[in-house]
């Protein structure tokens, strides 16, 4: 297991905030996920996004493998819509916004599907504001920007 699955799966086992909201993007709440010093928020509405993602299963960079249960999952994202309120993206950290895109334009282009065979990764959703979906997004983005700079952001006081 690489450094980045074991740092993600330190951060939900130590119980960082995972989410915020339905899935309907509302104004209120924002969707987001913190991992290490950098909150990735997903955002519909964000006029210049950080990191643009798009699903077509026909020619992915990265294949998400859907399962039914967290002990077959790579990644794991599981909530409770107790105690969320629109502070939940506020991040010390830099904030990245991501936004799923249709037509044009986009940093990572994503395939889910139940095919196991092929995924780069299995994904297990089970939440009242992400669904596969969103999850995958922000996953993608955040792996997408490990790549980028594996080294991570230090933030000074």
């Amino acid at each position: 297991m690489d450094r980045f699955h074991k740092i993600l799966i330190l951060l939900f086992v130590a119980g960082i905030p995972a989410a915020a909201t339905t899935p309907f993007f509302s104004t209120t709440v924002p969707l987001c996920f913190t991992a290490g010093s950098t909150t990735y928020q997903l955002s519909q509405t964000a006029a210049s996004a950080d990191f643009r993602v798009k699903f077509d299963s026909s020619m992915p960079d990265l294949r998400v493998g859907l399962v039914d249960g967290a002990t077959t999952a790579d990644f794991t994202l599981v909530d409770d819509v107790v105690g969320m309120d629109a502070n939940a993206c506020k991040a010390a950290g830099l904030l990245r916004t991501v936004r799923i895109v249709s037509e044009g334009p986009s940093d990572i282009v994503i395939g889910l599907s139940r095919d196991l065979a092929h995924a780069n990764f299995k994904l297990f959703v089970h939440s009242a504001r992400f669904n596969h979906r969103d999850a995958a997004a922000l996953f993608a983005a955040m792996r997408h920007h490990q790549q980028i700079d594996p080294v991570d952001e230090i933030v000074a006081d």
